[in-house]
């Protein structure tokens, strides 16, 4: 078997070179350049994110920097108002404790009183029932 040189193997050649051009030109350029396109596109737009990406984040500092700048007299004025309270019911219950005290020294120095004059009373009905007891038994007696 040789190979023999004919004129349909040149005109298969020139079919396959005309064909490679016109595939070049009509196929390959344009998705070629579509595809270059997308990627730029694609490429342009991954910036775009990245940036906006990080303006968020500048964005979401700057908002809670902000944040704790409101928030912070907020909580002074909380502490001082814990405070200014903790320090009225102090003294509304040492005054509490004071009035208490001076009561019950009242109500004692009462219960004193009360329990000498019914002592008094008591010692009273004692020597008169006992003298009228001894009455009795001496009249018996008698």
């Amino acid at each position: 078997m040789t190979i023999q040189f004919d004129y349909t193997l040149l005109i298969q050649f020139f079919n396959i070179l005309i064909l490679l051009v016109l595939l070049n030109m009509f196929l390959f350029k344009p998705v070629l350049r579509a595809i270059n396109k997308r990627e730029t596109t694609i490429g342009s737009l991954f910036g775009r994110v990245q940036g906006v990406s990080e303006e968020a984040e500048k964005l979401e500092k700057s908002y809670e920097e902000i944040i704790k700048e409101k928030k912070k007299p907020i909580l002074e004025g909380r502490v001082a108002a814990l405070s200014e309270t903790h320090a009225t019911s102090t003294g509304i219950i040492e005054e509490a404790r004071r009035e208490l005290s001076n009561e019950l020294a009242r109500v004692k120095t009462e219960i004193e009183g009360e329990s000498t004059r019914v002592f008094d009373l008591l010692k009273a009905d004692v020597e008169r029932l006992g003298a009228e007891a001894a009455e009795k038994i001496l009249k018996r007696s008698l």
